[in-house]
């Protein structure tokens, strides 16, 4: 994994780079300033990978890698992206132990249905609005 790393980031997420959602929210983490390193897991070699880093995992919900090799997935790796960003105390709230369990079915049900989300929102599978707004 250290070589899928930039220079001076130690975080990685790993989500679905041929889905727009996923492709909107990398983009909107970076105008956060998130400090992490967004591979496509269609791009991403699981041949190294830590414990708990799967492809089949990485297929049905997004996976953040923290510096210590720290793995997790869906609302409790959008909390840890959030955490590393200009709106840390979003991503403590999203964490706390009230907040993570209805995020992590929120996130389920969007992740199962991103397909249809995406096209419903007009979101192409850039991540592109294809409604013009």
């Amino acid at each position: 994994m250290s070589s899928q790393s930039r220079e001076g980031e130690s975080a990685v997420c790993i989500f679905d780079g041929d889905c727009g959602i996923c492709q909107s929210s990398v983009r909107l983490a970076g105008r956060l300033r998130a400090r992490v390193h967004f591979i496509p897991f269609q791009k991403f070699d699981f041949t190294n990978a830590p414990i708990g880093l799967t492809l089949e995992r990485a297929e049905s919900e997004v996976v953040f890698v923290s510096a210590a090799g720290n793995v997790w997935g869906g609302a409790a790796a959008v909390a840890q992206i959030l955490r590393i960003s200009r709106i840390a105390p979003l991503g403590v709230i999203l964490d706390s132990r009230l907040v993570l369990p209805a995020a992590q079915i929120i996130y389920s049900w969007v992740a199962r249905n991103r397909g249809r989300l995406a096209q419903a929102c007009g979101v192409d599978e850039t991540g592109n609005s294809s409604t013009g707004y």
